[in-house]
């Protein structure tokens, strides 16, 4: 019997330890949030000045007017 109060005992630790640690987190601070978009801002503006965002419009504009032409829109058959 005291195996297995021994390991009651570690696993009502455990959980005592693991469920009160998220005191001490608090998560990230708003620098970190500052610098995720400022990279996503840095990222749109490389893009829509080189002409990668230009293709990338002009392939989804292709892709919508297949859809729309051979499915709801246009009622034709297959290309």
């Amino acid at each position: 019997m005291a195996p297995l109060r021994d390991a009651s005992i570690r696993v009502a630790a455990f959980i005592t330890a693991y469920t009160t640690r998220g005191d001490r987190d608090r998560g990230e601070g708003p620098v970190s949030y500052l610098a995720v978009i400022l990279l996503i801002a840095a990222i749109a503006l490389a893009v829509s000045q080189s002409k990668v965002g230009t293709t990338i419009a002009n392939g989804i504009s292709n892709a919508v007017w297949r859809v729309w032409n051979n499915g709801l829109g246009g009622g034709g058959g297959s290309s």
